[in-house]
């Protein structure tokens, strides 16, 4: 119950963000509102901490394993999902995104040493399948002859980065024993520090919106996207395994376009029911496989 609880709490939240990241873009350059964004969260989190008299100390060698999750999942990988998105449609980005659960597989079996099934691979290639059916009509729109295939390669980069994130949290609490909520916090930190320096070395002014629209998706962003969303993932991560948690990304666009339905009149084709199909089958196949953590000693 928990897992399941976990898992759709995860999709749900990611899947009503890309709303919310419309409605946040446009007058701030979207590295500083992903550096609001991140101090915001990062502010919650040492808040709820500090509230719950939970420990922040940790030895230098846990912070350099915060740096990289920081780097990896909340700066790295923010920076290059939205230079990509400026290339692409959001569509687009979710199908290459859907490719984690291909990476989570292997790059889980050779760092973590955590075996890989038949059933997991299988679902994996099944669900890709239905959100690249889904999205079939924008598939069409890559060229040479425009920044498509850039931008193709910045989302394959940010999900290579976005996987190596959840190798990276899977480690800390599965080998280093550390506490979700604190490393959240720190990794959330460090990557807040890194979105500052990219964006003070890439000249951008740090100006603000003041607009409500803007402020509620903000607000919305860093506290149920970014806060309480990476903690139900990484929690999701430390039950289950990168392998598997991964197909939150496969689901979470699915609930995108169901609220562009409602909001923006998303039109729905008879190849995105027949996605939307093989990406329950594949995701119902994969789940309900019996891949037992199987951890490198160090």
């Amino acid at each position: 119950m928990q897992v399941f609880l976990l898992f759709s709490a995860t999709v749900l939240i990611w899947g009503s963000t890309w709303i919310a990241v419309k409605l946040h873009l446009g007058v701030v350059d979207p590295s500083v509102s992903a550096f609001y964004r991140n101090a915001i969260a990062a502010l919650v989190l040492f808040a709820w901490c500090l509230g719950k008299n939970l420990s922040l100390r940790f030895p230098i060698k846990d912070h350099l394993s915060f740096l990289l999750l920081g780097f990896f999942l909340f700066s790295g990988n923010y920076y290059l999902v939205y230079q990509a998105t400026g290339m692409l449609t959001s569509g687009l980005v979710a199908v290459v995104f859907s490719t984690i659960v291909f990476i989570n597989i292997f790059t889980a079996r050779i760092i973590l040493g955590n075996k890989t099934s038949l059933p997991a691979l299988t679902g994996a290639l099944v669900g890709v399948a239905g959100i690249a059916l889904v999205f079939s009509a924008e598939l069409t729109g890559i060229s040479f002859a425009n920044d498509s295939i850039r931008g193709l390669l910045l989302a394959l980069l940010a999900t290579f980065l976005a996987s190596m994130g959840s190798i990276t949290a899977t480690w800390m609490s599965t080998q280093r024993q550390l506490p979700v909520v604190q490393y959240n916090a720190w990794g959330m930190f460090y990557g807040c520090l890194l979105l500052l320096l990219v964006a003070l070395f890439g000249g951008k002014t740090f100006n603000y919106e003041y607009t409500l629209q803007y402020s509620a998706a903000l607000i919305y962003l860093a506290v149920f996207g970014t806060a309480l969303g990476f903690g139900f993932y990484l929690r999701l991560l430390e039950l289950i395994g990168p392998d598997k948690g991964g197909y939150t990304f496969l689901i979470f666009p699915i609930v995108a376009l169901l609220i562009s339905t409602v909001y923006e009149d998303y039109e729905w084709t008879i190849n995105a029911f027949i996605g939307l199909g093989l990406i329950a089958a594949g995701s119902i196949l994969a789940l309900r496989s019996k891949t037992p953590v199987k951890l490198k000693s160090d």
